[in-house]
């Protein structure tokens, strides 16, 4: 992912089916938890994407278990959760993955990029 990072961290998915209530309380909402999320300790980073069909992907990366113990219970982010729950989404899943390793590929950071490997 980043330079920097630890060599193992923990990844939280959370993967959603969005309603049809009111988008801009949900941006809203949504904007607020990944700052919220940024000023946590043990925050790395974030990842998220929503298709056409309303379902949605959001990666969180911490550090640790406790700093996700510690996301998990925050007082805004529990209100959010709640409001998540009610307004906001027809179903959820959350999975935590303990990350051991990764890969990145960029192409504007590889000077080979395009070329055909050699034999």
């Amino acid at each position: 992912m980043r330079d920097g990072w630890p060599g193992t961290y923990f990844a939280v998915i959370f993967t959603a089916q969005r309603t049809m209530s009111d988008e801009n309380m949900y941006q809203i909402t949504a904007d607020r938890m990944v700052t919220l999320a940024q000023q946590q300790p043990g925050f790395l980073g974030v990842e998220s994407v929503r298709g056409d069909d309303g379902i949605g992907i959001t990666v969180s990366y911490w550090q640790d278990r406790e700093s996700i113990r510690n996301w998990r219970v925050n007082v805004e982010h529990l209100a959010a959760q709640k409001m998540g729950r009610l307004e906001f989404y027809d179903w959820y899943h959350v999975r935590i993955a303990e990350i051991v390793g990764h890969r990145t590929f960029d192409v504007s950071l590889d000077s080979d990029a395009g070329r055909e490997p050699e034999a």
